[in-house]
């Protein structure tokens, strides 16, 4: 088991404030700051050749290293600037089963899922319900698989109750019926064991915002590679093709592996970030950061139980992963609250959002956990319960 108190050291925000708020975005490790600094340093010193003995060798480590993370097959993934542009240039270049106009997406999936497909007329969105305002089980969106339902998209884990999704019961239903499957994997990356072929997703959506603590800019997709031949984005850029450097104009070759899903120059700074926060992450081993967050969880369902208050996060350790949501009747309020006692959180509609860094000491979050219930406590509780 890493040693957790030697690992906070990486990460200086964690000195200034008790940080609830890792599924948002990640603190800012020691790497990662020096690997920006790197960046600069290499710019400054080499010029347009920096491309070639730094910048194109760096894009091909962090491809493999995001490989390595989803255990995916080499040349299977490749690079987006956000995981809206990635779903973007899966919307229009996967290989749907021609005839079929319809796409189910569950309910508590992150808006931009839904977004991507409502942006196009040409297909029908039926979105899956919650009966509980927390999980949908994968036979919901079994019952809704029908003959014209050319994709299933959802997310791995929802971002408003942590809850973990059987993604492998739901690729598995809608090959069944012949639709591809989409995973949103944001929320898992960096705090779930993952592999895309257990799986068995057609695609598959994530980056190194959260979790992965690798900064913005650093989103990444997998399609599996018998598709990728046949995936065929609308929308391009010269560095999606097989040879960017022959310079055509009048003609379009794609890259013959995953690279074909990329644009245009990357922003090579935030990689740089991003391969930092990644191979922190693969050296802590993302099996032990699941087992602390679940401990972490753990003791905040219990605090909030205690204290009387209502949670949307499954009780079951093998459902959840990092995320405890909240019912919260002035969440803007008690984030700003919160925030000022230096404990940093997220807010939803209804809800508080508490997502521990795995560095967070077991005395922090006792400390943390104080101030978040007193917070919820009516105004008029609030000084009793500090008194």
């Amino acid at each position: 088991m890493p040693d957790w108190g030697a690992l906070r050291a990486e990460f200086p925000l964690l000195d200034r404030c008790i940080y609830f708020n890792a599924c948002s975005l990640g603190p800012l490790p020691r790497s990662g700051r020096a690997a920006l600094a790197r960046y600069g340093q290499d710019w400054d010193e080499q010029g347009t050749p920096v491309w070639f003995t730094t910048w194109l060798p760096l894009l091909e480590r962090f491809r493999g290293r995001v490989a390595e993370l989803l255990r995916a097959p080499a040349g299977s993934t490749a690079i987006a600037p956000s995981v809206s542009v990635a779903l973007s240039t899966l919307a229009t270049g996967l290989p749907l089963p021609q005839g079929r106009d319809k796409v189910l997406i569950g309910e508590l999936d992150f808006p931009t899922v839904g977004h991507q497909w409502l942006s196009r007329p040409e297909y029908e969105v039926e979105f899956v319900p919650s009966h509980d305002g927390m999980t949908i089980p994968p036979e919901a969106f079994a019952e809704r698989i029908d003959s014209r339902t050319a994709l299933v998209v959802t997310t791995h884990l929802f971002y408003t109750t942590g809850y973990l999704q059987n993604v492998r019961a739901i690729a598995d239903a809608a090959h069944a019926a012949g639709a591809l499957c989409v995973i949103d994997g944001y929320q898992t990356c960096g705090c779930v064991p993952l592999d895309v072929e257990a799986m068995g997703c057609d695609a598959f959506v994530g980056g190194c915002l959260k979790w992965v603590s690798g900064g913005p800019g650093n989103a990444f997709l997998y399609v599996k590679p018998e598709l990728i031949p046949q995936v065929r984005p609308r929308g391009t850029g010269w560095f999606a093709t097989r040879d960017p450097f022959a310079f055509t104009l009048q003609e379009l070759t794609f890259a013959d592996d995953a690279r074909r899903l990329e644009t245009g120059t990357w922003a090579m700074a935030c990689h740089y970030a991003g391969l930092a926060g990644l191979e922190l992450v693969l050296e802590v081993g993302v099996d032990n950061i699941q087992e602390r967050l679940r401990d972490l969880t753990d003791r905040i369902l219990q605090r909030c139980d205690a204290a009387g208050v209502r949670t949307f996060t499954p009780r079951e350790r093998e459902l959840r992963c990092g995320i405890v949501t909240l019912e919260c009747d002035r969440p803007e309020e008690v984030e700003a609250e919160l925030h000022a006692a230096g404990v940093i959180v997220d807010s939803r509609p209804g809800r508080i959002r508490l997502s521990p860094h795995w560095c967070v000491t077991e005395q922090e979050l006792e400390r943390g956990m104080d101030l978040v219930i007193t917070s919820l406590s009516p105004p008029g509780e609030q000084s009793e319960r500090r008194g």
